[in-house]
């Protein structure tokens, strides 16, 4: 039986050649414009690591920007159903069309990344926090405040 995507004696024998359907990569802008988001939002999601699971930097697949866009809407409490329907939204925009914005991907992306940033701020502060107190108990600290006032 033929392979009906190459034709006869179009590849070497013994090789075998998998389609993945449906398996789109974007690239930033591409992906930022399918979730509503702005690129911008989505390279800060991409270094808080709290985004979308990326193929490599700045990559996405369709597929995974599809789960993604489901679970927000699953952990506010909405039903998945409200997220496939936007899937099937973004899936069906022309490239030409004008990028949407989306409202709640607005909303629960900058979300992650307060919660993210709260994180990361908490850890700064604790450091801080240490250094300080160790730094009050020695004699350098005597110095530095000596200097400051």
């Amino acid at each position: 039986m033929a392979d009906p995507l190459f034709p006869a004696g179009d590849h070497e024998a013994g090789s075998t050649i998998h389609v993945f359907p449906g398996r789109h990569v974007l690239g930033r802008a591409e992906a930022a414009r399918y979730l509503g988001i702005t690129p911008r939002r989505l390279f800060l999601m991409e270094l808080a690591r709290c985004g979308p699971v990326a193929l490599e930097r700045g990559r996405y697949r369709t597929d995974a920007l599809d789960v993604y866009r489901v679970e927000l809407f699953l952990s506010a409490g909405l039903p998945a159903s409200e997220g496939e329907r936007r899937n099937g939204l973004a899936a069906s925009l022309s490239p030409a069309a004008p990028a949407p914005h989306d409202p709640f991907m607005d909303m629960a992306t900058q979300h992650d990344l307060l919660e993210v940033g709260t994180f990361i701020g908490a850890r700064v502060a604790i450091a801080v926090g240490l250094i300080v107190i160790v730094l009050s108990h020695t004699p350098l600290s005597r110095v530095l405040f000596h200097v400051i006032r």
